[in-house]
């Protein structure tokens, strides 16, 4: 399973604030990030991560509108 299959995507905990999780192709949890009071720096988290661990994987935002959210 290359890089290019994962997804990450950025939620929003109502405990921690924001957070990101990495999921296989077959939706399995691989990581899950601390909580991030700023969205912001979640996203930055999540931008590193594309860049240098794992290039080509899929970004995801559902922590904002309906169901599915949005891919970035």
């Amino acid at each position: 399973m290359s890089a290019s299959d994962h997804k990450l995507v950025i939620f929003r905990d109502l405990k921690d604030g924001y957070r990101w999780r990495l999921n296989s192709a077959r939706g399995e949890t691989l990581e899950i990030s601390r909580g991030h009071y700023d969205k912001g720096e979640c996203e930055q988290e999540v931008h590193r991560l594309r860049e240098h661990r794992y290039p080509g994987a899929k970004v995801r935002d559902v922590s904002v509108g309906g169901i599915g959210g949005i891919e970035i």
